[in-house]
């Protein structure tokens, strides 16, 4: 457990920031929903980091802090004497995190825990702690943010890479092609050791699961076979930071909505090409489709002529719901009404997509669908009238010539013979409103979530190396995943092949 000290301690010294952060903007406004519930998430996640790491009682102490937010999250506004005595918790947190990395006696919690007896019996408290001197700096901690911009700017010069070679072509000149092409090599040089800095094994977040499951099984009184498949693949690094909670999130729901008595949680990555698909499952009980329906329409996540068109994809997808739980008792790890609608937020967030897979006696698969890297991927240009888009070239099987004429349709359906199959036809030009009159098309035949289909495009112009940039929120497609720079100085839109289905 020794390996995962300096993590832990950088964890919650990022969730202290967050805290007082938080706090603060309470003291000037306690109904602000936003910062409880946020309180609320930082609590119930170092609860379980401690609980993994075997430090009882701080776990204990953040559980019952989870209980005494549980009023201010419902009602949305917090007791301004409860914010007071949270600041007390921030700098309890803050001398149990020093005491940890100077391996020195953790601070008594016994004025904390009987304070919060008080207040649980309706008391307000204070206690004043003596804040400590800061110390020398004896470390220089980087921050992701500064890595990031230094990952940006090597992107910025990939994008100038692209363009030199592109003026190379088109100017004929000895001593330009020279220092282009020495230019493009140090740059594609630079630009691999920034992301070998980046990259990290998934066994940075996976190893410190078995043990958090080993105690949680353990003070549930079920017995389960905990397996790990894949943890040696290599993710960036923006990836891994913020892996770690939406994966506590769903390995807590499989043992504690999953698995009854005794079963199987399984936690597998698995590469596919610039893509990785990190997956939860259980062997348990499943999740009944009936007890869904029955709890959104009590909560009223649902309304009652909703309810009865509802498909099974639908009904999964109500359990998101930041309202939503199955559980009418609360439990010690879970059942609260969280987790899931954070795992999906942060999947969102990465451009990824959160899948659910359940059969009632059989079990639970929980799937994160995720780019390897958020920034630059292979890609497909192709042309659609004269407007020119990118796929990235992970979903790409295979391209080829076809004319109009030997398209069939089938309920309405365009499809193409390929071989000994029938490939379903998409034409993305119908959707981005760029139609085109050529009748001798270039055909993407793309395989995505198990399904092959054929892009109907104009011309195939080349394959590259692109940066993704993100969209802006306020562009809210499912055809897009992102936007780069092409190589003459023009954007070009990268385009998500799931949207069009």
């Amino acid at each position: 457990m020794e390996s995962y000290l300096e993590l832990f301690i950088s964890e919650v010294r990022v969730y202290i920031e967050a805290l007082n952060k938080n706090l603060l903007k309470l003291e000037k406004d306690n109904q602000n929903r936003e910062s409880i519930l946020e309180l609320f998430r930082i609590f119930h996640t170092i609860k379980g980091m401690a609980q993994a790491m075997g430090y009882e009682t701080l776990g204990q102490i953040t559980h019952r802090l989870e209980d005494l937010l549980s009023t201010p999250k419902e009602k949305g506004e917090i007791n301004p004497d409860l914010i007071d005595f949270l600041f007390t918790i921030v700098d309890y947190l803050t001398d149990f995190v020093r005491a940890l990395k100077e391996k020195q006696e953790f601070p008594s919690p016994d004025k904390i825990l009987d304070s919060i007896k008080k207040i649980e019996q309706g008391e307000m408290v204070a206690i004043m702690r003596a804040r400590r001197q800061a110390g020398t700096i004896s470390e220089i901690r980087i921050k992701t943010e500064k890595l990031d911009q230094l990952f940006n700017l090597t992107n910025e010069l990939m994008i100038q890479r692209a363009r030199l070679l592109h003026l190379k072509q088109m100017i004929d000149n000895n001593d330009l092609t020279t220092v282009v092409e020495t230019s493009a090599r140090f740059i594609s040089s630079l630009r691999d050791e920034v992301m070998r800095l980046r990259m990290l094994p998934l066994s940075t977040v996976f190893d410190f699961f078995p043990r958090l499951l080993r105690d949680e099984a353990k003070r549930q009184g079920k017995k389960i076979d905990f397996e790990i498949i894949g943890a040696d693949i290599e993710v960036d690094r923006s990836i891994i930071d913020v892996l770690k909670e939406p994966l506590i999130h769903l390995l807590r729901n499989a043992l504690d909505h999953g698995i009854e008595k005794e079963g199987k949680i399984t936690l597998t990555a698995v590469r596919e090409r610039e893509r990785i698909r990190i997956s939860v499952a259980d062997n348990g009980k499943g999740i009944s489709l009936e007890e869904i329906k029955k709890k959104a329409l009590e909560k009223n996540i649902i309304a009652e002529v909703e309810a009865r068109n509802l498909q099974n994809k639908d009904i999964l997808r109500i359990i998101i719901h930041p309202d939503f739980s199955t559980r009418d008792k609360v439990s010690k790890i879970s059942g609260r009404g969280i987790g899931l609608d954070v795992v999906s937020a942060i999947v969102d967030k990465l451009g990824g997509r959160f899948e659910l897979n359940t059969k009632k006696g059989e079990g639970t698969c929980f799937t994160l669908d995720l780019p390897l890297s958020l920034v630059i991927v292979r890609a497909m240009i192709f042309k659609l009238n004269d407007n020119r888009f990118a796929i990235p070239l992970n979903y790409v099987q295979e391209t080829f010539y076809a004319e109009e004429k030997n398209f069939q349709t089938v309920y309405h359906r365009e499809l193409y013979p390929l071989r000994n199959e029938i490939l379903p036809l998409i034409r993305p030009a119908d959707y981005l409103n760029c139609p085109s009159g050529k009748s001798k098309k270039s055909i993407i035949v793309l395989q995505y979530q198990e399904r092959k289909r054929g892009f109907v495009t104009d011309e195939i112009i080349d394959e590259e190396e692109i940066v993704v940039k993100k969209l802006d929120d306020l562009v809210s497609t499912p055809y897009y995943s992102g936007c780069s720079i092409y190589a003459d100085g023009k954007p070009i839109m990268i385009l998500d092949p799931r949207g069009f289905e």
